[in-house]
């Protein structure tokens, strides 16, 4: 059965409006509404001044579109069009605030401040639009994930969301949790993902205003489960482009571990990165690092390197300013073919050229993390018969991990997958030896197997993991392989 925006509307003549007269369609507070199948999604526009108390017209909203015939779930979001009775835009608190853990670290079971079961948040922002800054915080996103650890993506980009384009989850909406207080992120290449876009139709404006868009994402953040699937270490903000009072306001409301700036070479785009960086710095939001993307082109059929947009004026800019150059990425067919398709380079072509920027990009950024938080590079010491690596901590801990275990538990997309599902179980590694250890910069180690292996970068905080969880891994790693008829030793 086909539902109608008209059977929308007549369904919600029955909810009074916000001051108990007329109803909530009469009153012109109904926006964006959305029907995908038996889902349907829409706003309904309320006082600045009420939002916090509104949510029994929320629910009385969501219920009465949930009583029509062939409405399987609906999904209602609250937006404000006023400002405050101060004449500020409207500055309410996220819901369910929590503190952080002793000592002003986070663990992604504790939750950042209004984010339990999130680790750290870290926002990828640039200072216009037209850079790469939504590919680049997809690839971001799954070259964290290469790294061993659980990685959702949040897309703040209200006007213009391409993230369900990105990662290949267009015209899908998400579900509430069975108290039906929290949305549940979709899923793609193991990521969990929240978008507006799954919410608005991409071909339809967002006429929305400033007070109105940050009602919106706050309740797009802050009222989803992302902790549905296990606690996540990293969620990735993929934040809109400029520099506004709509990225201020989330810059200050979002507890932040640090902010990524994505610019490409010329100097107009370093002028506006500047003005990103200055915005975080305004609000003690921490700079992890500049990305330079379109750094370079080579072309297919020769191999000459073109360097179209200029190149290295990111990394220039990094050094005059005080930052981390985090890398530079390419402009390649491939990224921009596959992000077109939903399929992001970094999941579907794991071994190739670009995936392995994306990686070392990510993991650059959370070397920048760990190092925030007082981590800092262990000793390493290889045995004489490079078969065990002793890994010594700044605290005390040492470790010492065999040859065998690194190689069948590389953080590389080899083994991890992109879910847990998905993880692939190597075997026949007995007997493996190191043959080079190589730093990469203060944050990790690549690590090259007698085998050949070399795709994997080891970060301090995963070899510190692999520590402590050794004899427990080990012994979950030699059931799977009797479980599948497999051995340690070559074929």
């Amino acid at each position: 059965m086909t539902i109608t925006i008209n059977q929308i509307h007549d369904a919600l003549r029955n909810v009074p409006g916000p001051d108990g007269t007329g109803n909530i369609v009469e009153n012109g507070l109904v926006s964006e509404i959305l029907v995908r199948g038996g889902r349907v999604a829409f706003a309904v526009t309320v006082p600045a001044d009420l939002a916090a108390g509104l949510e029994t017209l929320r629910r009385a909203a969501e219920a009465a579109v949930v009583a029509l015939a062939g409405v399987e779930a609906a999904t209602v979001v609250l937006t404000a069009d006023a400002t405050s009775s101060n004449g500020a835009p409207p500055t309410t608190a996220p819901p369910n605030l929590r503190g952080t853990s002793p000592g002003g670290g986070q663990s992604a079971s504790d939750g950042v401040e209004g984010l339990p079961g999130v680790g750290h948040i870290i926002a990828v922002a640039s200072g216009k639009g037209g850079v790469g800054k939504s590919t680049t915080a997809v690839n971001l996103a799954l070259g964290l994930q290469a790294l061993g650890l659980r990685v959702g993506i949040f897309d703040a980009d209200i006007y213009g969301p391409s993230l369900p384009r990105l990662i290949g989850l267009s015209g899908q909406m998400p579900h509430a949790t069975a108290d039906e207080k929290k949305l549940i992120p979709l899923a793609a290449y193991g990521l969990a993902v929240m978008s507006m876009g799954f919410l608005v139709d991409e071909d339809l404006p967002v006429i929305w205003r400033g007070p109105m868009v940050v009602q919106a994402l706050q309740q797009m953040l802050f009222d989803v489960a992302w902790d549905h699937e296990g606690p996540l270490d990293v969620l990735v903000i993929d934040m809109p482009p400029g520099t506004g009072d709509v990225q201020l306001t989330l810059a200050q409301q979002v507890p932040l571990s640090g902010a990524v700036i994505v610019s490409t070479p010329q100097d107009l785009a370093l002028i506006d990165a500047r003005k990103g960086l200055n915005m975080f710095r305004k609000v003690d939001v921490p700079v992890l690092g500049l990305v330079e993307n379109m750094s370079y082109f080579i072309a297919p059929d020769t191999g000459t390197r073109w360097d179209i947009f200029g190149h290295g004026g990111a990394e220039r800019e990094a050094e005059r300013l005080g930052l981390v150059f985090l890398g530079g990425v390419p402009l390649h067919m491939d990224i921009r073919e596959l992000s077109d398709a939903g399929t992001p380079v970094t999941a579907i072509r794991p071994q190739s050229a670009e995936a392995a920027i994306y990686r070392e990009l990510a993991a650059r950024v959370w070397g920048e993390v760990l190092a925030a938080r007082g981590m800092e590079a262990p000793v390493m010491k290889l045995s004489p018969a490079r078969d065990t690596l002793r890994v010594s901590f700044k605290d005390g801990f040492s470790y010492d991990l065999p040859a065998e275990m690194l190689r069948v538990m590389s953080p590389s997309a080899e083994v991890q997958g992109h879910s847990p599902s998905e993880a692939k179980l190597v075997a026949g590694k007995r007997g493996v030896k190191i043959m080079e250890l190589k730093p990469v910069g203060k944050y990790a180690a690549r690590i090259v197997f007698d085998d050949g292996h070399e795709t994997g970068l080891y970060p301090w905080s995963y070899l510190a993991d692999l520590g402590r969880d050794r004899d427990h891994l080990w012994a979950s790693y030699e059931a799977d392989l009797a479980a599948r008829g497999l051995s340690r030793d070559p074929a």
